[in-house]
């Protein structure tokens, strides 16, 4: 059981984009959630029904918490990756966010077993934070420029930078002067938006993300079980 979270704290350096990526090169089972209480894309890039989803789970999970509940509030996106779409609009989705935030980490070993969720948290704020506090691996996107870097001194310990396109700050320096590490850099991809309104395949957002997932799905075999 693995729990990925995916973030940023400020600006849009492609968060759910390179979260879709990372599900969909993942080399094993895997789960998308769209756990941003700013509400979700998939929906409409997808045309997507309102339930199942995110809002639909935060009500049964109240009652039902067995095994296969995240399961049942998964829909189907085109290329076969399982998704819990957020709603569309921000009060929805901060409503049902902040029910789930403080029921899912104590449930997250139940509830995955052999199945990995990558968790797209959005910006970090609010019931989001909360929720990346319980992720096994946070991954936080920045571009290397000082408008983003000074927005990083408050993660929590766990978190790495994944870095998103040019700037004047290298991985090195990022990590000697803030203590975080780098798990990647990501060049500007041009085609990102039409992967992830599913209009292509692949594009240079998937291939790094592939090289990623299966770096993290390795180290996912190699801890031991709580």
């Amino acid at each position: 059981m693995t729990v990925i979270g995916v973030a940023s704290v400020k600006g849009s350096p492609g968060v759910t984009a390179f979260a879709l990526a990372l599900a969909s090169t993942w080399p094993g089972n895997a789960i998308l959630a769209e756990l941003d209480a700013s509400g979700g894309d998939l929906a409409g890039y997808y045309r997507l029904q309102p339930d199942p989803g995110v809002a639909s789970l935060a009500t049964e999970i109240r009652r039902e918490r067995d095994a296969e509940v995240l399961a049942r509030h998964t829909q189907t996106l085109p290329r076969g990756l399982k998704v819990i779409a957020a709603p569309p609009r921000p009060a929805q989705a901060h409503a049902a966010i902040s029910a789930l935030a403080p029921l899912l980490p104590e449930l997250f070993p139940k509830l995955l077993r052999e199945t990995t969720l990558i968790a797209d948290l959005g910006r970090l704020t609010g019931p989001s934070t909360e929720l990346a506090g319980s992720a096994d691996r946070l991954l936080v996107l920045a571009r290397p420029h000082l408008t983003d870097l000074a927005h990083l001194d408050s993660l929590p310990p766990h978190a790495e930078l994944v870095l998103v396109g040019r700037g004047p700050y290298p991985p090195r320096e990022v990590t000697d002067a803030l203590g975080l590490k780098v798990r990647a850099h990501l060049r500007h991809d041009p085609a990102a938006q039409a992967f992830l309104e599913g209009r292509r395949r692949s594009s240079r957002l998937v291939r790094a993300a592939r090289q990623l997932s299966t770096t993290l799905a390795t180290f996912a075999q190699l801890e031991p079980t709580p």
